[in-house]
């Protein structure tokens, strides 16, 4: 080619020189090859860390992880969901949200997934964790009270109070006890199934029978409120006391829990026909 233009070599331009042909310098300083490098050596150091983490667990004669802040057992944690990316900056962070270790399990999922660098996949696993724990809880407490006595309306309260950690639905239970007050048998109906307003008496009843019961506890929770009555919840309570008096069985007491662990207790209150006072 003629003129002003540049001549092919082999059908291709000539190569630029310059920025162009040579490595490029990056923001901070480092040329590719050396940003590589850098990025490979801060793998292995972040590697060494988990590492060691977990060496301190492994140390233990009890494998305990006692010794850790809570800061590093939300990092640990969150190892399972990021393979290489450090998570202690995302603990702190998490921390920093909700203002304690115990409420980072209980923020909602959308929360957790808007905290910088968790994302959806780290919010899943505190999620999971938490209903884990909350479901251990509950089962330790129902060993430790499976032989209970119930003989006040506090001692009923204690019974089901840790049932209902964590719960985020409406969800109806009964305790039946023999005339010692001991209890015999508990039922939970499935959350959603059965409220207080709409009792399924008749598998009360027959429950009741079942296991010779001599008296029942019944009990819900208003996830979102306050631990009082509403009129349905009276009334329903009304209706259970009528058709269990027939079967010659006392209805001992209905317990309400609201937010935060309180209760009410229709027997201590004696605002209900079988509680009311002299």
């Amino acid at each position: 080619m003629r003129g002003g233009g540049r001549r092919l070599q082999g059908g291709r331009l000539p190569e630029r020189r310059g920025l162009e042909g040579a490595e490029r310098m990056r923001a901070d300083g480092s040329t590719g090859s050396e940003a590589a490098s850098d990025g490979g050596k801060t793998k292995e150091v972040h590697a060494g860390h988990r590492k060691r983490m977990w060496d301190r667990v492994l140390r233990d004669s009890k494998h305990s992880f006692d010794s850790f802040h809570d800061h590093e057992l939300l990092e640990m944690l969150l190892y399972f969901v990021n393979r290489q990316k450090n998570t202690n900056p995302i603990a702190h962070r998490l921390i920093e949200a909700f203002g304690s270790f115990g409420q980072v399990f209980e923020a909602p999922l959308d929360s957790l997934s808007a905290v910088p660098e968790c994302g959806r996949q780290s919010a899943l696993l505190l999620k999971l964790c938490c209903e884990i724990g909350v479901r251990c809880q509950r089962e330790q407490a129902e060993r430790q009270s499976s032989w209970k006595r119930i003989t006040s309306s506090g001692e009923a309260a204690a019974f089901f109070r840790s049932r209902y950690l964590g719960r985020q639905q409406e969800v109806v239970m009964a305790a039946f006890l023999d005339n010692q007050g001991i209890v015999v048998g508990h039922v939970e109906f499935p959350p959603g199934q059965v409220n207080a307003s709409s009792l399924d008496i008749r598998e009360i009843v027959q429950r009741a029978v079942n296991v010779n019961a001599a008296s029942v506890v019944l009990a819900h929770n208003h996830p979102k409120g306050e631990a009082f009555p509403s009129g349905s919840d009276f009334s329903a309570t009304n209706g259970l006391h009528t058709v269990l008096y027939s079967m010659k069985i006392v209805l001992f007491d209905h317990v309400i829990f609201g937010e935060g662990g309180t209760y009410y207790s229709m027997r201590e209150n004696g605002d209900l026909s079988p509680f009311r006072r002299a």
